[in-house]
């Protein structure tokens, strides 16, 4: 007979499954292709360097397209816990029942309003302005997102295996516009990309070293994010659902992005305040193409802040660009305000014209591309949408 846990496991890791199966189809065949081997090793054990035998991740992708094509159209399915029945979003009431148990859920929305689910071990908790932050090791569920850093409410998360895959994704990639970027970084942990593709096994401890550090510091990304207030209250949420899986739902996630960046408490203060110098040239590295445009003057300091060490013009720019998001959140807090609730197509279209086409960004921008921003958060649980299901 299945425990309590392993009924509970099961529950969550059948939502996760139904959203992976009713979403797939929002991905690029490379991004979804990326996004299950990933979830493959997750399963498997599998260290982020580790690749898998190429006939059995075949045959696995084979499974879980079987498996999606049962569940796709279904809705995420209530969680039986002691004998009460509780909704997969209920993320409170869920955690409360499992405090005892060392156990942490979570639940919410991320790009284009694609539900995820997380049942993981936390390791540490801690207090960091006053919210509460959980680091997690072995996760139990997960669905086909991972992000390393998601908060609900005054819960913070931080995932250390989406970490190392994610920083281990950006070093293998090589991206040249950014390669000066990452190797400072690397060279900052006793690293270099070439040592670390050639034999990443013989740098575990130190890779797992520069992951927990970077981890902890993003944190403050989350933190800056609950803090800043150009967004009041539930509009952020209601914004995002009504532009979802549109190139104005990818923006909007991109200044929210940015100004918990560039806050004050936020992540590139925290760095600055710390002299986390490596850390600068990964935030760098991992930038999209979006969030360049939005907050170019970083790369224009950069190489003389490699010269220098100095973080003065680096605290200048963030100073400039936090301003400068707050302006572009007016402008779309303002189209929020003034739309027809129900034409949503003509305040994407207003949010594109008026808002992202001045600023030189074209229409036609990969959204799954810009979606994987290094800040992306797990919406709280509170802003459910129509969109998406859930």
């Amino acid at each position: 007979m299945l425990t309590a846990i392993q009924t509970l496991q099961e529950q969550v890791q059948y939502n996760c499954s139904i959203s992976d199966a009713n979403f797939s189809g929002a991905f690029s065949l490379c991004g979804l292709l990326l996004r299950m081997r990933e979830l493959y090793k997750w399963e498997t054990g599998l260290a982020p360097w580790e690749e898998p035998e190429h006939g059995l991740i075949l045959d696995w992708v084979e499974q879980r397209e079987e498996l999606w094509q049962k569940l796709e159209g279904q809705s995420s399915e209530s969680l039986n816990l002691d004998g009460e029945e509780l909704d997969p979003f209920e993320v409170e009431r869920v955690n409360e029942r499992l405090a005892s148990r060392n156990l942490l859920y979570g639940a919410g929305y991320v790009l284009g309003m694609k539900p995820s689910f997380l049942l993981a071990e936390p390791v540490e908790s801690q207090l960091v302005e006053g919210l509460r932050v959980y680091t997690v090791d072995h996760e139990l569920c997960r669905d086909i997102f991972a992000s390393p850093v998601m908060r609900q409410g005054e819960r913070i998360i931080a995932r250390r295996h989406a970490m190392a895959c994610l920083l281990w994704d950006v070093i293998q990639e090589q991206r040249p516009s950014v390669r000066p970027a990452l190797d400072y970084a690397l060279a900052g942990y006793g690293l270099n990309t070439r040592d670390l593709l050639h034999g990443p096994g013989n740098y575990g401890t130190v890779y797992q070293r520069m992951v927990a550090e970077e981890l902890q510091l993003w944190v403050h990304h989350e933190i800056g994010e609950a803090l800043e207030d150009a967004f009041p209250g539930d509009v952020w949420h209601q914004m995002v659902a009504n532009t979802c899986q549109t190139l104005a739902e990818v923006f909007i996630r991109a200044v929210k992005d940015l100004l918990a960046d560039t806050h004050p408490q936020g992540l590139l203060a925290r760095m600055i305040q710390e002299d986390r110098k490596p850390s600068l040239g990964l935030y760098l590295a991992m930038m999209r193409p979006l969030s360049k445009m939005l907050f170019p003057d970083i790369f224009t300091v950069f190489p003389d802040f490699i010269r220098s060490g100095n973080w003065s013009e680096v605290d200048r720019a963030r100073r400039k660009a936090h301003a400068a998001s707050r302006g572009l959140a007016a402008r779309l807090v303002d189209i929020h305000a003034a739309a027809d609730p129900f034409d949503h197509a003509r305040t994407v279209d207003r949010i594109i014209e008026d808002v992202i086409r001045p600023l030189g960004i074209v229409e036609g921008m990969d959204v799954e591309a810009e979606g994987e921003s290094n800040g992306m958060d797990v919406a709280e649980a509170s802003a459910k949408s129509s969109c998406g299901g859930g």
